[in-house]
Protein backbone atom coordinates (compact mmCIF):
# COMPACT_ATOMS: atom_id res chain seq x y z
CA UNK A 1 0.00 0.00 0.00
CA UNK A 2 3.02 2.43 1.03
CA UNK A 3 4.82 1.55 -2.29
CA UNK A 4 1.13 2.38 -4.22
CA UNK A 5 0.78 5.81 -2.53
CA UNK A 6 4.60 6.97 -3.41
CA UNK A 7 4.24 5.36 -6.37
CA UNK A 8 1.03 8.11 -7.33
CA UNK A 9 3.09 10.64 -5.28
CA UNK A 10 6.24 10.54 -7.90
CA UNK A 11 3.58 10.14 -11.20
CA UNK A 12 0.92 13.21 -9.77
CA UNK A 13 3.72 15.16 -7.91
CA UNK A 14 4.71 16.60 -11.68
CA UNK A 15 1.25 17.10 -12.72
CA UNK A 16 -0.17 18.69 -9.03
CA UNK A 17 2.76 21.56 -9.53
CA UNK A 18 2.01 22.03 -13.37
CA UNK A 19 -1.82 22.38 -12.06
CA UNK A 20 -0.29 25.29 -9.57
CA UNK A 21 0.73 27.48 -12.56
CA UNK A 22 4.69 26.69 -11.63
CA UNK A 23 6.42 27.92 -14.92
CA UNK A 24 9.97 25.90 -15.86
CA UNK A 25 12.66 28.33 -16.45
CA UNK A 26 15.03 28.03 -18.55
CA UNK A 27 18.87 27.80 -18.57
CA UNK A 28 19.10 31.00 -20.36
CA UNK A 29 17.03 32.85 -18.46
CA UNK A 30 19.05 31.98 -15.55
CA UNK A 31 22.08 32.84 -17.04
CA UNK A 32 20.33 36.26 -17.61
CA UNK A 33 19.51 36.16 -13.98
CA UNK A 34 23.18 35.66 -12.68
CA UNK A 35 24.34 38.43 -14.43
CA UNK A 36 21.31 40.53 -14.50
CA UNK A 37 18.94 40.40 -12.02
CA UNK A 38 17.56 43.65 -12.70
CA UNK A 39 16.66 42.59 -16.08
CA UNK A 40 13.80 40.23 -14.27
CA UNK A 41 10.57 39.11 -16.00
CA UNK A 42 8.28 36.70 -15.83
CA UNK A 43 7.48 36.54 -19.29
CA UNK A 44 11.14 36.24 -20.19
CA UNK A 45 11.84 32.95 -18.04
CA UNK A 46 10.59 30.25 -19.95
CA UNK A 47 12.01 31.81 -23.02
CA UNK A 48 14.12 34.19 -23.42
CA UNK A 49 12.66 37.06 -26.37
CA UNK A 50 15.60 39.22 -27.56
CA UNK A 51 13.32 42.21 -28.66
CA UNK A 52 11.57 42.06 -24.70
CA UNK A 53 15.44 41.62 -23.43
CA UNK A 54 16.01 44.65 -25.01
CA UNK A 55 13.54 46.87 -24.28
CA UNK A 56 13.79 45.71 -20.62
CA UNK A 57 17.38 46.40 -20.81
CA UNK A 58 16.72 49.95 -22.50
CA UNK A 59 14.55 50.90 -19.73
CA UNK A 60 16.82 49.97 -17.02
CA UNK A 61 19.84 51.10 -18.83
CA UNK A 62 19.20 54.91 -20.50
CA UNK A 63 21.07 54.98 -24.31
CA UNK A 64 22.86 57.79 -24.03
CA UNK A 65 24.20 57.48 -28.29
CA UNK A 66 23.24 54.43 -30.42
CA UNK A 67 25.42 54.06 -33.51
CA UNK A 68 24.81 51.84 -36.91
CA UNK A 69 28.04 49.68 -37.13
CA UNK A 70 26.99 47.75 -40.49
CA UNK A 71 23.82 47.04 -42.82
CA UNK A 72 24.30 43.73 -44.67
CA UNK A 73 21.25 42.97 -47.23
CA UNK A 74 21.26 39.77 -48.60
CA UNK A 75 19.23 39.48 -51.44
CA UNK A 76 18.47 38.30 -55.17
CA UNK A 77 19.08 40.66 -57.94
CA UNK A 78 16.90 41.27 -60.82
CA UNK A 79 18.74 38.32 -62.59
CA UNK A 80 18.31 36.85 -59.98
CA UNK A 81 21.76 35.95 -58.51
CA UNK A 82 22.32 35.65 -55.02
CA UNK A 83 24.17 39.34 -53.54
CA UNK A 84 25.19 40.68 -50.67
CA UNK A 85 25.05 45.08 -50.33
CA UNK A 86 27.04 45.71 -47.13
CA UNK A 87 27.07 48.87 -45.59
CA UNK A 88 29.98 49.83 -43.28
CA UNK A 89 30.32 52.69 -40.73
CA UNK A 90 33.48 53.83 -40.00
CA UNK A 91 34.22 56.69 -37.15
CA UNK A 92 37.47 58.43 -37.01
CA UNK A 93 37.79 61.60 -34.80
CA UNK A 94 35.06 63.10 -32.63
CA UNK A 95 32.08 63.24 -34.93
CA UNK A 96 33.73 62.49 -38.44
CA UNK A 97 32.11 59.20 -39.99
CA UNK A 98 32.61 57.41 -43.24
CA UNK A 99 30.14 54.73 -44.79
CA UNK A 100 31.89 52.14 -46.86
CA UNK A 101 30.04 50.44 -49.51
CA UNK A 102 30.87 46.81 -50.03
CA UNK A 103 29.30 44.80 -52.87
CA UNK A 104 29.15 40.88 -53.53
CA UNK A 105 28.25 37.86 -55.35
CA UNK A 106 27.52 35.04 -53.67
CA UNK A 107 27.18 31.55 -56.22
CA UNK A 108 25.30 28.54 -55.39
CA UNK A 109 27.73 27.01 -53.57
CA UNK A 110 27.69 29.89 -50.76
CA UNK A 111 31.73 31.45 -52.30
CA UNK A 112 31.31 34.90 -52.00
CA UNK A 113 33.38 37.15 -54.87
CA UNK A 114 33.40 41.03 -54.07
CA UNK A 115 32.21 43.36 -57.11
CA UNK A 116 34.87 46.14 -57.90
CA UNK A 117 33.44 49.60 -57.22
CA UNK A 118 33.83 52.94 -58.16
CA UNK A 119 35.49 55.15 -55.46
CA UNK A 120 32.34 57.25 -55.07
CA UNK A 121 30.50 54.15 -55.36
CA UNK A 122 32.35 52.94 -52.26
CA UNK A 123 33.04 55.36 -50.07
CA UNK A 124 30.14 57.35 -48.67
CA UNK A 125 27.55 56.29 -50.95
CA UNK A 126 24.35 58.03 -52.37
CA UNK A 127 21.49 56.69 -51.59
CA UNK A 128 20.48 56.42 -55.08
CA UNK A 129 23.72 54.44 -55.81
CA UNK A 130 22.51 51.81 -52.93
CA UNK A 131 18.75 51.76 -54.72
CA UNK A 132 19.90 51.07 -58.16
CA UNK A 133 21.97 48.12 -56.58
CA UNK A 134 18.58 47.33 -55.15
CA UNK A 135 16.63 47.74 -58.13
CA UNK A 136 13.75 44.95 -58.97
CA UNK A 137 15.95 42.68 -56.61
CA UNK A 138 13.78 40.75 -53.93
CA UNK A 139 15.33 41.01 -50.36
CA UNK A 140 16.27 37.60 -48.03
CA UNK A 141 17.64 39.08 -45.29
CA UNK A 142 18.47 42.94 -43.57
CA UNK A 143 20.55 43.12 -40.76
CA UNK A 144 21.61 45.85 -38.45
CA UNK A 145 23.91 45.92 -36.13
CA UNK A 146 24.41 48.26 -33.23
CA UNK A 147 26.59 49.86 -30.79
CA UNK A 148 24.56 51.78 -27.80
CA UNK A 149 26.33 53.57 -25.43
CA UNK A 150 24.81 53.53 -21.67
CA UNK A 151 25.02 55.69 -19.26
CA UNK A 152 27.31 54.53 -15.52
CA UNK A 153 29.39 52.64 -17.88
CA UNK A 154 27.28 50.00 -19.22
CA UNK A 155 27.36 49.44 -23.20
CA UNK A 156 24.75 47.09 -25.41
CA UNK A 157 25.46 46.38 -29.30
CA UNK A 158 22.84 43.91 -30.93
CA UNK A 159 22.07 42.84 -34.41
CA UNK A 160 18.40 42.70 -35.90
CA UNK A 161 17.29 41.31 -38.73
CA UNK A 162 14.15 43.16 -40.31
CA UNK A 163 12.32 43.81 -36.76
CA UNK A 164 13.75 40.91 -34.76
CA UNK A 165 16.39 41.25 -32.52
CA UNK A 166 18.80 38.50 -33.22
CA UNK A 167 21.94 38.73 -31.18
CA UNK A 168 22.05 40.72 -28.00
CA UNK A 169 24.99 41.38 -25.27
CA UNK A 170 24.82 43.86 -22.75
CA UNK A 171 28.17 44.46 -20.93
CA UNK A 172 28.47 46.51 -17.81
CA UNK A 173 32.38 47.74 -17.71
CA UNK A 174 32.30 48.95 -14.01
CA UNK A 175 30.92 45.67 -12.47
CA UNK A 176 32.23 43.45 -14.58
CA UNK A 177 29.14 41.25 -16.28
CA UNK A 178 28.40 40.65 -19.35
CA UNK A 179 25.51 38.82 -20.85
CA UNK A 180 25.33 37.36 -24.57
CA UNK A 181 22.58 35.82 -26.01
CA UNK A 182 21.87 34.72 -29.53
CA UNK A 183 19.24 32.75 -32.14
CA UNK A 184 20.85 29.80 -32.83
CA UNK A 185 18.56 28.17 -35.59
CA UNK A 186 18.36 24.97 -34.00
CA UNK A 187 18.80 25.29 -30.40
CA UNK A 188 16.61 28.88 -30.10
CA UNK A 189 17.95 31.85 -27.55
CA UNK A 190 21.13 31.15 -25.61
CA UNK A 191 22.22 33.13 -23.45
CA UNK A 192 25.85 33.24 -21.71
CA UNK A 193 27.06 34.84 -18.61
CA UNK A 194 30.33 35.78 -17.61
CA UNK A 195 31.51 38.27 -14.39
CA UNK A 196 34.93 39.12 -13.48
Amino acid sequence: MLKNVLGLILVLGPLSVAAQGVKPISVSYENLMRCFPELQDEKLSFKVDLNRLKDIADEKFVTSQSQLRQRKIHYLDAEKQAMNLILRTKFSGAKKVQTELILQQVDEKGVVTDVKLTENQRINPKQDTINNFLLNSVIKTDEYSYNDTKLNGVSASYMRNFKDVIEYELNDGPGGRSIVCENQKNLGIICTCSKK
